[in-house]
């Protein structure tokens, strides 16, 4: 731990791109600076840095500034990661430090890039984004169901059963034509999340996957967080999504929960209006979203 903070000098940076040979410098700033932010489970930055968008400011063997991006999806992407080392300017260096990384968005092909950050690292971010471009495109609003009751169990003849690898293609295909780009989940999140968290499931509707959902547990199962709930399309208005809730709601009695939570964007009112039937109430937290057109 330094005594005196040093003053750098960021003429004496050279912005590159990332590769995995930063791993060890950029966790290194990542983990020690005061001006950091990530949004990415801890594995991931290694892959990351071997095909994502990113840019570094360096000077000799050290890294000074990093932009992540995540891996894009139909020409949209969000932040990952943000940070600055102690001693430079926030405004100077994400003046040197986002044309750099806009460039390599671009040459991958993305067209906008957005962020959410968490309520620390909106204080110092969000001021410095907004100055330079990004708009604001929406808020991530919070909902919670505190009595654990069920007002319907949906369609009777959807039966939703535990997800298996071998139904990954169709999930994503589903969260795919349900959600705008930027609000996709890939792979690189469903896959995992199919294996390793708790509840996952799939509605079938006369032998076909038509809908799915997988929920997240918390301060060890007094909290269901309800991570992802997705209809086909074609099937919405079959009470698929009902179906859905019930069983989200039944996991988190049988698990002895207190809460069920979930988050929408505040412009999705037909979901709103679903989760607000179902017994959900708005908690007042909500998260900002920005936008950057590329």
């Amino acid at each position: 731990m330094r005594l005196f903070r040093r003053s750098l000098d960021l003429s004496q940076a050279t912005p590159r791109a990332g590769t995995p040979e930063d791993l060890t410098a950029l966790s290194r700033l990542i983990r020690n600076g005061t001006h950091r932010f990530t949004s990415y489970p801890h594995p991931n930055l290694t892959a990351l840095l071997s095909s994502a968008p990113t840019l570094l400011l360096v000077a000799g063997d050290e890294i000074w500034a990093a932009a992540v991006a995540g891996w894009p999806t139909d020409g949209a992407a969000w932040i990952r990661a943000l940070a600055v080392a102690d001693g430079l300017l926030i405004g100077a260096t994400f003046d040197m430090l986002l044309p750099e990384f806009h460039a390599v968005l671009r040459s991958q092909q993305v067209r906008q890039i957005f962020y959410a950050g968490d309520e620390a690292a909106d204080l110092w971010i969000q001021p410095v984004l907004a100055a330079r471009g990004y708009a604001h495109e929406t808020d991530v609003v919070v909902y919670e169901k505190a009595k654990l009751d069920v007002p319907s169990w949906g369609n009777p003849a959807v039966r939703v059963r535990q997800a298996e690898a071998v139904d990954l293609p169709k999930i994503l295909e589903i969260d795919q034509v349900c959600f705008a780009p930027q609000w996709n989940k890939d792979e690189s999140i469903i896959g995992p999340a199919l294996l390793e968290v708790p509840y996952f499931m799939v509605a079938e509707l006369a032998g076909e996957i038509v809908g799915y959902s997988f929920a997240t547990t918390h301060f060890e199962g007094r909290l269901v967080h309800l991570v992802r709930i997705a209809v086909h399309p074609s099937r919405q208005g079959q009470q698929i999504g009902v179906r859905l809730l019930a069983e989200v709601i039944r996991f988190a009695l049988e698990l002895g929960a207190d809460a069920v939570t979930l988050n929408t964007q505040a412009h999705n009112t037909g979901a709103q209006r679903l989760y607000e039937w179902f017994g959900f109430r708005r908690t007042g937290e909500k998260q900002a979203v920005l936008r950057y057109d590329l």
